[in-house]
C-alpha cells in the first residue's frame, strides 16, 4: 500500500514557501515532487528509517535521490501520485 505525504519546508523559494509531495511505494522506493522548484527525485528508504519529511529532505538536500522516469511521471503526469499538492 502506497502512502503519500504533503509538506511545506518553509524555505522562501516562492511566496508559498516550498511545497513538496512524496510517496512511499510498495517496493520501498520513495518518489517526490517539489512543486515550487519543479524538481523530482527517487530514493530507497532505509530499513530503520521513517517515511517522513525529514527523510525526504535529507535525500533531497544531500543528493541521495536521483531523477528517474518514475519520479518524473509521479510528479508530472495527470493523476500521478505526486502531481497534486494537498496542503
Amino acid at each position: 500500500m502506497t502512502k503519500t505525504i504533503h509538506f511545506n519546508t518553509g524555505r522562501q523559494y516562492s511566496s508559498h514557501g516550498q511545497q513538496i509531495t512524496a510517496t512511499l511505494h510498495d517496493d520501498g522506493a520513495v518518489t517526490f515532487w517539489d512543486h515550487t522548484r519543479m524538481v523530482d527525485g527517487e530514493f530507497k528508504l532505509g530499513l530503520h528509517c521513517s517515511f517522513d519529511r525529514n527523510e525526504v529532505m535529507n535525500a533531497y538536500d544531500h543528493n541521495i535521490s536521483k531523477n528517474t522516469t518514475r519520479s518524473h511521471e509521479d510528479g508530472m503526469q495527470r493523476g500521478g501520485c505526486n502531481a497534486e499538492y494537498d496542503a
